[in-house]
């Protein structure tokens, strides 16, 4: 066993993993963060390249580290599972900020986290993943965000808050596959106009409280299985 199982290896009995599979494509989920203890936290860190450890101790809060980390190791072990990639790869980013690899451009992926789960997506195309933990709908966000007739969508849902959550992850899973970050587009960006071509596809897990969103430029379906 090398290195990165190693590593991998102390964290795997603490996951259970959700897997969506589809074709070439793969997403790992882990909804079980409350479960890791401080100091296997303080372990996953170490185990991190360096420039991953800077990024993952920018967060104030242990619970913005913790997601930090995780996220990554599930690049890692992704990598490893579908491409036979053992060492921790190294991101470049785009000029909106969305990250790649460098050393495998036929590789694509799309990390998210959120308090109740992280996500990494892996795909042999272009791709968006948005975890989001169901939190209010509260008036004011809800207006700037959404048009008049996701508004209303919203209000009207039996449950608001979830209605507001999978609009919003849908949003952010778009964006992340154009690669342009949130921008001015955000109440329209679900428009027939912006979408064409895209497919979008949501798992909403009202149990765990949270929902997630991923977007591709295909009409592949998705199965859930664990």
């Amino acid at each position: 066993m090398n290195g990165l199982d190693k590593k991998k290896a102390r964290f795997a009995h603490l996951n259970e993993i959700k897997c969506i599979t589809l074709f070439l494509r793969m997403l790992y989920i882990n909804d079980h963060l409350e479960d890791i203890p401080a100091e296997l936290l303080e372990k996953a860190i170490s185990s991190l390249p360096l420039w991953r450890q800077e990024q993952a101790l920018k967060f104030k809060f242990p619970e913005g580290r913790r997601e930090c980390t995780l996220a990554y190791l599930e690049l890692c072990r992704g990598l490893q599972l579908e491409y036979s990639i053992t060492e921790m790869p190294t991101f470049g980013y785009n000029q909106s900020g969305k990250p790649f690899l460098p050393e495998y451009p036929h590789i694509h992926f799309s990390l998210s986290h959120c308090k109740k789960a992280i996500g990494c997506y892996i795909s042999s195309a272009p791709c968006g993943l948005d975890i989001e933990s169901i939190r209010p709908a509260k008036d004011s966000l809800v207006n700037y965000c959404m048009n008049e007739e996701e508004c209303c969508q919203i209000f009207s849902a039996p449950n608001p808050d979830a209605a507001f959550i999978t609009l919003w992850t849908k949003k952010e899973a778009v964006f992340k596959l154009k690669g342009t970050g949130i921008n001015n587009d955000i109440k329209e960006i679900l428009s027939p106009q912006n979408t064409e071509g895209i497919s979008i596809q949501t798992v909403p897990d009202l149990f765990n409280g949270y929902i997630l969103s991923v977007a591709q430029y295909s009409d592949a379906k998705i199965q859930l299985w664990k």
